[in-house]
């Protein structure tokens, strides 16, 4: 894989992150198709969308707690 598209892949990532985390989504679907259409193997997709899923989903409710939109 060269340079030019890992940048691109890189670069897209926070653009999904952030379009899926405005509709309340974590955006694992976005970042499997990233990566799908970026060349990835197969076997590294899964992991790569789930670290990311749960990465995005700690920071939205982190969020939600600090601005008190979530009670326990």
């Amino acid at each position: 894989m060269d340079d030019c598209t890992r940048m691109l892949t890189c670069g897209t990532f926070p653009a999904v992150a952030l379009l899926y985390a405005c509709a309340g989504q974590a955006g694992a679907s976005g970042y499997i198709a990233i990566t799908a259409l970026a060349g990835y193997e197969p076997k590294s997709i899964k992991p790569t969308a789930l670290v990311l899923n749960i990465l995005v989903s700690l920071i939205v409710n982190w969020r939600f707690i600090r601005d008190r939109y979530f009670s326990w």
